[in-house]
């Protein structure tokens, strides 16, 4: 039986909806990563069926503290405004930094990796979440070269 994001989302328990919907980006964002592409706000926005770019913001956030817990390169940085660069918030990466994130997330096997499962977005998220996981990732970043 097919699924659809939207029936599934609709289902959801509250608090674990944009989970769902993070599934739904990370796969069209390995897809546009593995062929070398950036993608518009907008244009995911509208592939996800939104009238408005407010449901992204929690959506790839799931997306980008799962890539930071798992340590992957970040995903995030491949969804652009309209000036090419992430918008506020979607990544921690100085933007002197994104050409050299973004060659990262483009070389990065994705497809080499089983997708998270709704419940990983959802811990990852959570995770982000309480102070302690917080401090201890960004001591983490601070390492990163």
């Amino acid at each position: 039986m097919i699924q659809k994001f939207t029936d599934i989302t609709k289902a959801t328990e509250s608090g674990k909806k944009s989970a769902v919907r993070a599934l739904q980006a990370w796969q069209y964002l390995i897809a546009k990563a593995s062929n070398r592409q950036i993608i518009r706000y907008e244009s995911l926005r509208t592939m996800m069926g939104y009238t408005d770019d407010r449901p992204l913001f929690t959506i790839l956030a799931h997306v980008m503290e799962l890539c930071s817990q798992w340590g992957l390169p970040p995903l995030t940085v491949i969804v652009v405004n309209s000036d090419g660069t992430p918008g506020a918030g979607f990544t921690e990466i100085p933007r002197a930094e994104f050409d050299a994130r973004r060659e990262a997330v483009f070389d990065y096997p994705w497809f080499s990796i089983l997708p998270p499962t709704i419940d990983q977005f959802s811990a990852a998220h959570a995770n982000a979440q309480s102070p302690e996981t917080s401090k201890a990732l960004d001591d983490e970043q601070k390492k990163m070269p």
